[in-house]
């Protein structure tokens, strides 16, 4: 758990998914044997960038393919991402790939390469998915020009005035973490951790910690 928030945490300060991809390779997912990452994100016109990458040797990061182009490739990459393989692994067991989505929408895939097979596949797959879920919302605000309307939106709330022990307490809340966990973990009292919790509902305008938590990673706060 102090993995995924020490990565949800580093995606505030908007890394490029070229340092992402970097980060999820080296930092995150090194122990698992994951050597290569790449993140390739849909467009409007259903064309694919290759936006970040870390360890392919072929090196296509920044490139656009059209819809028609993408949609012909036969590969296992391909399977996956067009639904022609049900699994998320390919054959050989060294490469996962999972569907980054936008309300429900497709937006691009995050795919990870291993040294060599994957044998827990469960394991390897419930890991690299708690990371491509806060990845799909940091995506999703950034991709497509609404980090400019986040921006803009914080600007209407108290959300910018919010201190760092707020802060803190507000990331606790997304990862779903009670008052309790929250004064143990920060070194506070529990009836400290209610009042700034008060404080955080006002600044940004929410009356409950799921409602909070909604609104700090749709204005990028953590």
């Amino acid at each position: 758990m102090n993995e995924i928030r020490s990565f949800i945490e580093w995606l505030s300060y908007h890394p490029t998914p070229d340092e992402i991809s970097r980060a999820l390779v080296l930092d995150h997912l090194a122990a698992l044997g994951a050597c290569c990452a790449r993140i390739g994100l849909l467009n409007p016109d259903d064309s694919l960038t290759f936006a970040g990458e870390y360890g392919f040797e072929d090196g296509r990061k920044g490139e656009t393919f059209t819809s028609s182009e993408w949609r012909s490739w036969v590969h296992d990459a391909a399977d996956i991402a067009l639904g022609r393989n049900s699994d998320h692994w390919s054959s050989d067991k060294k490469l996962l790939m999972y569907q980054l989505r936008h309300r429900g929408a497709i937006q691009g895939h995050l795919a990870v390469r291993f040294s060599k097979p994957v044998e827990d596949i469960t394991r390897v797959e419930e890991v690299v998915l708690d990371y491509a879920v806060p990845l799909s919302l940091y995506l999703s605000l950034n991709h497509d020009g609404q980090r400019g309307a986040s921006t803009s939106a914080r600007e209407d709330t108290g959300a910018d005035h919010l201190t760092p022990r707020q802060l803190s307490i507000l990331g606790g809340m997304v990862e779903g973490k009670t008052n309790h966990e929250l004064a143990t973990e920060l070194g506070f009292s529990v009836s400290t951790i209610r009042h700034e919790t008060m404080r955080i509902y006002q600044a940004l305008a929410v009356s409950d910690r799921k409602e909070a938590a909604k609104k700090a990673l749709a204005l990028s706060l953590i």
